[in-house]
Formats: structure tokens, C-alpha cells, sequence
């Protein structure tokens, strides 16, 4: 049974919040902000652990190429924000089904492990998957194990959602 009171962040939608730039629609940032400040009404929100690794690795990119020490002090100013925000943090690294399915989801092709754990997680807790990545959406509806994931872009929470607010 799908829990569709549940979403399961991808990486992308932390990002903005370091000052890592995401060009998603053009009202992202007011919907973006609302997720941040109230997450979603009817709706447990998770981002897995692995975001915020990806999020520093991405950080740590930006200063390589800057050398500028305000790049990687973001991280610890803003993780507050993200550790105090409705948004749940999951840790896939621990829990067996969401590192099994990770596994499957790897052997299957996809090459980026946290995105696997990513949308490891949302097979863990049957949550609706919210991701751009077109191949790793492309695979995930290959595996038997995974064919039934229910996975959302951003615009389709915004229509699911966002629209139906209004």
C-alpha cells in the first residue's frame, strides 16, 4: 500500500537553500520557500541524509574553483534551517529496506549510489519520489521492485498541490 501522505526529496530541492542555483519554474522560489517554512499541509515531508552530502559535495565544487571560505561556511549556516524546519530527516546508510532497494536499483544500472538511497528511501517508507533526474525515473520504471513508485517533478507537485490550495 502507497503512502501518498508521504514525500521523498531529491537533492535538487536543498540545494537553493546553500545558494546552489536550481532553474526549476519561475514560481519556484515562493513555493520553494513555503515547503522550507510549513511544508506541505496533509503531508510528512522527508529529505534523505544523502541530500546534505551531495549538497556539501556540490559546496565543495563552487569553493574549488572560488577558493572563497564563505562558500563552505553556507553549510554550517544554513543546516540550521533545514534541521529546524518541518522537513524530516531520513537516513537510508541505516535502514535495511531503504539500502536493499538502493542496491537493486544500482545493479540495475543507475550509477550515482545517492541517488539510488535517495529513491531508496522512498521504496523504505512507500512515499511519493519528488525528482528531475529523467534516468534515474527511467530505471526506477524498469525494476519490478520499483515500476510502481509513484514519482513527481516539480511541477507536478505544484499542480497536485500548490494549485489545488488556490
Amino acid at each position: 500500500m502507497k503512502n501518498t501522505n508521504s514525500i521523498m526529496l531529491d537533492t535538487t530541492y536543498v540545494l537553493p537553500l546553500f545558494g546552489i542555483k536550481v532553474n526549476l519554474f519561475e514560481n519556484f522560489k515562493e513555493e520553494f520557500r513555503q515547503l522550507w517554512k510549513n511544508g506541505l499541509k496533509r503531508y510528512d515531508v522527508y529529505l534523505p541524509s544523502m541530500c546534505l552530502i551531495e549538497t556539501m559535495f556540490k559546496l565543495l565544487n563552487e569553493y574549488r574553483k572560488k577558493e572563497d571560505m564563505s562558500i563552505l561556511e553556507r553549510y554550517h549556516l544554513i543546516l540550521p534551517t533545514v534541521l529546524n524546519s518541518p522537513i524530516k530527516i531520513f537516513n537510508p546508510e541505516i535502514d535495511i529496506k531503504s539500502s536493499s532497494a538502493a542496491s537493486i536499483i544500482r545493479s540495475s544500472g543507475h550509477l550515482d549510489y545517492m541517488d539510488c538511497w535517495i529513491a531508496g528511501s522512498a521504496v523504505s517508507i512507500n512515499s511519493i519520489l519528488l525528482t528531475e533526474d529523467k534516468e534515474l525515473i527511467n530505471i526506477l520504471k524498469s525494476i519490478p521492485e520499483t515500476k510502481n513508485l509513484i514519482i513527481w517533478s516539480w511541477s507536478d507537485l505544484v499542480i497536485n498541490i500548490f494549485k489545488k490550495k488556490k
